[in-house]
């Protein structure tokens, strides 16, 4: 495991994995590294994986300062350089998928094949009401709180997934993530992000060949957002050459829904393959 220091915050980063290409992974907002959790094992036997907590999260420091998807961009270089790789994919989930499409944006040089699960380029009016009211949640019951997770658990998977034994199961599961990987700060400075961002600008500068993912149920980030936002589609169309896949029956949640698809998936499109289905 592995730090970099950028002006005095600590950035954590593990490589393991028996590939030859590198693969690095990033998660969404108040999950960190964990939301590879089912899938990470399947990516180590093709590729190096870096895992990495973005600033805020995780095994990083917490400052409590200005948050945005192009420090969180520009933190993945500096990340990069200090392991000394000029080249790797890209897979981003949720607002990782987010801060992925700034740094193709800003860094291209840097990506060999790129996947977004699960992103937004820019939020509508109901994912701007999504994030205030996590981040209100967030600042009444403190990151473990079960409104929290419950708030986030029917937003980001299935109500089929929900209504099965794991339902209320993953509520619990999502607490206890919640609180290891993040503060209130934080969360709430990444809920004010994802809220004021507008990525639309970057879709045009990607020259990775790259897939866009989302779950057909995905009413967080979804397919097609309103006429004031830019969903899956939307970066889909705009990223030239780009691919769609619509992960049939998932909500948000794609990784832990339907975690062997969804590796299926990523792992062929990082070797080269076609695998859109929309």
């Amino acid at each position: 495991m592995s730090q970099v220091n950028i002006d005095g915050v600590n950035i954590w980063y593990d490589i393991h994995g028996d590939g030859e290409e590198h693969l690095l992974q990033i998660g969404g907002a108040g999950f960190a590294h964990e939301n590879f959790g089912f899938v990470t094992h399947l990516m180590t036997p093709h590729f190096n994986v870096i895992e990495m907590d973005l600033r805020g999260y995780g095994n990083s420091d917490r400052p409590e300062q200005h948050y945005d998807m192009d420090l969180w961009a520009d933190d993945l270089k500096a990340i990069l350089d200090d392991a000394g790789i000029k080249k790797t994919h890209v897979h981003g989930t949720s607002m990782g998928g987010m801060v992925s499409l700034a740094f193709a944006g800003r860094h291209p040089e840097y990506i060999d094949r790129l996947v977004l699960d699960c992103p937004m380029a820019k939020s509508d009016y109901m994912a701007r009401a999504h994030w205030d009211i996590w981040a209100a949640l967030a600042q009444a019951q403190g990151m473990g709180g079960r409104g929290l997770a419950q708030e986030i658990a029917t937003k980001c998977l299935s109500r089929e997934f929900l209504d099965t034994p794991a339902g209320d199961e993953t509520v619990g599961v999502i607490q206890g993530v919640l609180e290891r990987n993040c503060s209130v700060p934080v969360f709430t400075g990444a809920c004010a992000a994802m809220r004021d961002m507008d990525l639309r600008p970057y879709a045009a500068k990607v020259t990775a060949p790259t897939l866009v993912m989302v779950g057909s149920e995905d009413c967080l980030t979804p397919i097609d957002a309103g006429p004031d936002g830019a969903g899956a589609r939307w970066i889909h169309e705009n990223i030239k050459g780009s691919e769609f896949y619509i992960v049939e029956g998932s909500g948000h949640t794609n990784l832990m829904e339907q975690p062997e698809l969804s590796a299926d998936v990523v792992i062929r499109w990082f070797k080269g393959e076609s695998v859109g289905n929309a």
